[in-house]
Parts: C-alpha cells; sequence; structure tokens
C-alpha cells in the first residue's frame, strides 16, 4: 500500500466542495441522477415487452428484443470519450449530462407517439438509441459523483445510487406499467418523460466548475488505463473476488420472478410483491447500507452486508419450498432485494474509493461493467439451472456460494479495502501516483 504522503489529498477537496456547494445539495443533485438513470431500461423490459406481448407480438420476437439492452453493458467502449471530451462552458460532465438526459425526454416522448404492436420495429431503434444515450449519462454521473462527493460521504452516495435503481424498478415497472395498463401506452411514455427530465432541474443550478476546479483535469490514456489495474490487489479483487462475493446473491435476485410465475402467480401480483414491494426494500436497505459504511468503515461492511447476502439468499430456499403462499413471497423478496441493494452500495463506494478524478469515468465504468456482466451471467446461468436441477438445488447451491463468497472476499480481499480505506481518509488519489503506475 502506498504511504500516507502519497495519499494526502493535494487539493484540500472536501474544504473546497462544502465551501462551493451545500452537501444537501450535492446529495439531491446525485439523488436525482440515479434514481432517473435505470428508468428507461425498467420501462424496457417491463412495460414495453408487457404491452408487445399484449398487442400479439410473439415471445419468440420478444426474447430476441431483450438483446438490445447489451448496449448499456458496452458503455466501457466509451467511456474515455466521455473523460476525454467536455464542454468548456457548460462543464466537462455536465455537459454530457445535459445532452443525454435532453435526449432521453426527448426518446420518451417520441415513445409515446409510437404503437407497441403496430410499431415494434421503430420501437426497438428509439429503445436503441435511448440505451446508448443512458449509458453515457451513466459514464458521466458516476464520473461527476467521484469528484463532487467528499470522501466520507461516499458510502451514503453510493447508497442512493444503489436506491435510484430500486427507485427506478418501481416506476418503471410498477408506475408506469399501471398508467400503460390502465390508461394508455402513450401516457406512460409522457410519464416516463416527465421523470426523465426532472433532473435538468438541478443540473441546471450545479456549477461544476465551482465543484471540481481544484481536480485534475478530465483526461484519459491507455498508460492511465493499465495502470489502474496495478493497484495493490486490484486485479485479484476485479476479476476473482468481486464475482464469488456477489453472484450468489445475484442469482437468487433473478431466480424469483420466474419461481413465482412457475407457480402460477399472475403478472399483477408478482408486479406488486416483486417490483413495487421488492423496489421499497431495495431503496431503503441502499440507503441504510450506505449510513453503515460510513459509521463502521469498508472493511467491517463487507462482512456484515456479506452475511445479510447470504441471509438473502437463504430465505429464497423457503419461497422455493412454499411459492403460493403470499406471506413467504412479500418477506423473501423483502430480505432478497433488501441485501442485493446493500451489496451493491458496498460494491460501488470500493469502485469510488479506486476511482481516480482525472479519469472517473473510465475508471468506475470498468467496475460498473463487470458488476454488471457477473449479473448477466449469473441470473441467466440461475434461471437455466433451475429448469435442470429445480429452483430449491439451485437456491441450496448460491447460498453455499454466497457463504463461500465471504470467506474468500475476508482472506483475499485485504490489500483493496485497506487501500479503500486509506485512500477514503486521504480523499483522493494524486495523479502523478497512478502516472507512476
Amino acid at each position: 500500500m502506498a504511504d500516507n504522503t502519497a495519499l494526502q489529498d493535494p487539493a484540500g477537496s472536501s474544504r473546497t466542495r462544502s465551501q462551493t456547494m451545500a452537501r444537501g445539495s450535492r446529495l439531491a443533485l446525485i439523488a436525482s441522477l440515479y434514481s432517473t438513470q435505470n428508468l428507461s431500461l425498467a420501462a424496457f423490459n417491463y412495460t414495453f415487452l408487457i404491452a408487445a406481448q399484449n398487442a400479439g407480438v410473439s415471445l419468440e420476437l420478444i426474447g430476441a428484443a431483450t438483446g438490445v439492452a447489451m448496449i448499456l453493458v458496452l458503455k466501457f467502449v466509451w467511456a474515455p470519450l466521455v473523460d476525454r471530451v467536455g464542454s468548456r462552458s457548460l462543464g466537462h460532465y455536465r455537459g454530457w449530462i445535459i445532452a443525454c438526459q435532453s435526449a432521453l425526454t426527448i426518446g420518451a416522448l417520441a415513445l409515446a407517439a409510437l404503437d407497441p404492436g403496430r410499431h415494434f420495429a421503430s420501437i426497438m431503434i428509439v429503445f436503441a438509441l435511448i440505451f446508448l444515450f443512458a449509458g453515457t449519462q451513466d459514464v458521466a454521473t458516476d464520473a461527476a459523483t467521484t469528484r463532487l462527493l467528499d470522501p466520507q460521504d461516499r458510502g451514503i452516495g453510493n447508497g442512493i445510487q444503489s436506491a435510484g435503481a430500486s427507485f427506478a424498478q418501481i416506476v418503471g415497472g410498477g408506475l408506469l406499467l399501471l398508467i400503460s395498463g390502465s390508461v394508455s401506452w402513450s401516457a406512460a411514455m409522457v410519464t416516463l418523460a416527465v421523470f426523465s427530465g426532472l433532473p435538468l432541474i438541478l443540473v441546471a443550478r450545479w456549477r461544476e466548475s465551482e465543484t471540481t476546479d481544484h481536480l485534475p483535469t478530465p483526461h484519459v490514456s491507455t498508460r492511465q488505463v493499465l495502470s489502474f489495474f496495478r493497484q495493490p490487489g486490484v486485479v485479484r479483487w476485479t476479476f476473482a473476488v468481486l464475482p464469488l462475493y456477489v453472484v450468489g446473491g445475484v442469482i437468487t435476485y433473478n431466480v424469483i420472478r420466474p419461481l413465482l410465475t412457475d407457480a402460477g402467480w399472475s403478472e399483477a401480483r408478482i408486479g406488486t410483491i416483486v417490483v413495487i414491494g421488492g423496489g421499497t426494500a431495495g431503496v431503503l436497505a441502499g440507503v441504510a447500507a450506505g449510513w453503515l459504511i460510513s459509521r463502521v468503515g469498508r472493511q467491517r461492511s463487507m462482512v456484515l452486508l456479506g452475511i445479510a447476502q447470504v441471509i438473502g439468499t437463504a430465505v429464497t430456499i423457503w419461497l422455493t419450498l412454499t411459492p403460493t403462499s403470499i406471506a413467504v413471497a412479500a418477506f423473501v423478496t423483502a430480505i432478497s432485494n433488501a441485501s442485493f441493494a446493500a451489496t451493491g452500495a458496498f460494491l460501488y463506494t470500493i469502485a469510488m474509493d479506486l476511482t481516480r478524478p482525472e479519469s472517473s469515468g473510465t475508471d468506475f465504468t470498468a467496475f460498473s461493467t463487470l458488476i454488471q456482466i457477473v449479473m448477466v451471467i449469473g441470473g441467466g446461468l440461475g434461471i437455466a439451472l433451475a429448469g435442470v436441477l429445480g429452483f430449491t438445488v439451485v437456491a441450496i447451491g448460491a447460498t453455499a456460494v454466497s457463504a463461500a463468497g465471504i470467506v474468500i472476499a475476508t482472506l483475499l480481499a485485504r490489500p483493496v479495502i485497506q487501500r479503500a480505506e486509506a485512500l477514503a481518509t486521504a480523499g483522493a488519489i494524486p495523479e502523478s501516483e497512478n502516472s507512476n503506475g
């Protein structure tokens, strides 16, 4: 681990940020961006695909269409561009956010003018463009958040990020689906446009140069990307510990819906229990996990939230044995979603600690993309295995993997966690340290 001199905050980031933008204003801005970040994906997965199926679109075509969401996973490809290119007048990342948030709003309005049954192909094209802008907004928002948050606020900031994903699930998979079914598809998409445009109010009031001008100017090079993985323990954490730490919870989180569908549950009941109920639990748990990380530190949080994930995974076994019980389903879904969101808050906090201010978009996206890949592969693998082995066997196996993940993380993650703790205490990684590899 680097010595304390190398880890000192060279610009007094906490003092400068606090003087130019109130803590509450910073957190409100971050909350607004993260709460709407995944709305388009939730609207696609729930509202659009269900509306298309009800309009007579074949399941084969709908299944193939879900692949368009992979655009969001590919955001790491253009993340360096977001770090390299920015507007001087609007602010480097603020300019990207304004452009992307505006495009998301316009895209939702375009969807309102189309019909899921008659214009399926056109809607797919619009969603592809929306996902392109949503992925770019994700990179810019993560970068801006990394530079905007004081180190002691990273826990709560990433708790808000995790809670925001659950909020998007509630709105995109609950509210919009309800509006689409009871009013119209167009009304649902206009509502999506309104939610997508709301963050622009706070973004317009934010002056990026006044809050981050003490940090290195955003830029990135191939050497910087490679040097990121030369930090102590980062390669082992990124490609071994992190996947094993989360994959058990990912599997059970993703098998709940097909489990209930297989048990004969209606879409309406699944929407209420899983989407709205589970999403609400995720919002609360994300914020609570952020508070916990800020209070007890990264090392203890890793263990405590890992144990919570094992519990969230284990209770799914109970649901596989009594899948028709509403009470059991509500309880298990809440625990599963809560532990999933809490673990996410921890992982993103570590990612933000290790991220360098001059290449924050690229650095953070490297972590978030890996997490998304683990979620896609783990979720798909769990569902596929459930079809062969049964839901109970999969839940038991996932619980064992989750428990093993805590043990492995405790044994192997210490270098990364210690570095994250040190960097959080110091406040920033000087550019010179990472440039030297």
